[in-house]
């Protein structure tokens, strides 16, 4: 899928942000992005959160604003793991090696 393309194969389209809510969910965020074809699941680890913060003891509390804070980065990280093909299935997992 992430393979050399012929030369009548379209680039694929960038990772896009979305206007969807992202939600705590266990120990980690998600969120969802867009390849302009399907939503793509993106998850943000709590020790993601927690390098980005700079804070090793992020309370689950605090997982939403510190993502929004970093979305930014996050979704950066996103799309670099995405053009590198590195999906996790059918997902993208930001970890703390990522950012």
């Amino acid at each position: 899928m992430w393979g050399k393309r012929g030369k009548n194969e379209t680039a694929e389209l960038p990772l896009m942000s979305t206007t969807d809510a992202a939600e705590v969910d266990g120990l980690a965020v998600r969120w969802t992005m867009s390849d302009g074809k399907r939503n793509i699941v993106c998850w943000a680890r709590a020790a993601t959160l927690e390098k980005l913060e700079a804070n090793s003891d992020l309370e689950k509390s605090q997982y939403l604003p510190a993502f929004k804070k970093h979305r930014s980065a996050l979704e950066s990280a996103a799309r670099g793991i995405f053009k590198r093909g590195l999906l996790d299935g059918n997902a993208i997992v930001v970890r703390r090696e990522n950012v």
